[in-house]
């Protein structure tokens, strides 16, 4: 008998809202875009948080950090806008200063207990080689805060009554269980990441080149051109389990 037999890996499309938590603006795009506007399609509501703010990704010193995170924000928010996202929350921290996980967390868990989603995506803070801090403890944050916000006594920032959330998709995962067919949303997700002009020039080829071959790699025997892939993970699974990971 296999892990799955009993506890059967959540459907994306069951969800009556979807938490896209996402370390600076643009990764849920990247990452996830097709399947965001995909479930956004389906009637799902779809709720973004940032993490940060994004106000250290420029290589342009003329910019100042004020300037570039005012900018990131109003790309984001025109960006999350054309996937179908109905809202779009921000937690404020500067890129690259992601706090201690502990403090995330609790930050994290404010959100899910306010919002209330059943299922949430972030970045997989496991992905071998993955060398961004904020990536990791914004993953890590999720995983803690979603095991705990059910708990009545556990600390949020803001305190709010308990939700238990049904499972978290990790994506940017080499280990995916989930594929999701992504041919009818995929030129929204790139007409997205566009958005991001102050990160992806209009003329840059190399980021959509990878983004495409990868979509086309994970879809392939899947019965569609393009997927998106993600570790789907039973919340119960996140703690104390050592069959996760093949699960």
């Amino acid at each position: 008998m296999d892990l799955k037999d009993f506890l059967s890996v959540p459907r994306l499309e069951t969800a009556r809202r979807v938490l896209c938590v996402q370390p600076h603006p643009d990764d849920n795009e990247i990452a996830a875009g097709g399947t965001i506007a995909w479930l956004a399609d389906l009637g799902v509501d779809v709720v973004y948080l940032t993490v940060t703010d994004g106000c250290v990704g420029t290589q342009d010193a003329s910019i100042t950090p004020e300037e570039l995170a005012a900018t990131r924000r109003a790309e984001a928010e025109r960006s999350a806008r054309h996937l179908g996202v109905s809202d779009l929350l921000w937690l404020g921290y500067h890129d690259g200063d992601v706090p201690e996980e502990r403090e995330l967390t609790a930050a994290i868990m404010g959100v899910v207990r306010t919002v209330k989603p059943d299922i949430v995506l972030a970045p997989d803070p496991w992905l071998p080689y993955e060398g961004h801090r904020d990536h990791r403890l914004t993953g890590l944050a999720v995983a803690g805060a979603c095991i705990l916000s059910g708990f009545p006594h556990a600390r949020s920032e803001p305190h709010a009554p308990p939700h238990g959330v049904s499972a978290v998709a990790f994506y940017c995962t080499t280990r995916a269980n989930t594929w999701i067919n992504v041919d009818k949303t995929w030129h929204r997700k790139i007409e997205a990441i566009k958005m991001h002009a102050s990160q992806v020039s209009q003329s840059w080829t190399t980021l959509f080149m990878y983004v495409d071959m990868k979509a086309r790699e994970v879809a392939k025997g899947r019965g569609c051109a393009r997927a998106e892939a993600f570790k789907v993970i039973p919340t119960i699974l996140l703690h104390f389990n050592v069959d996760t990971e093949g699960y």
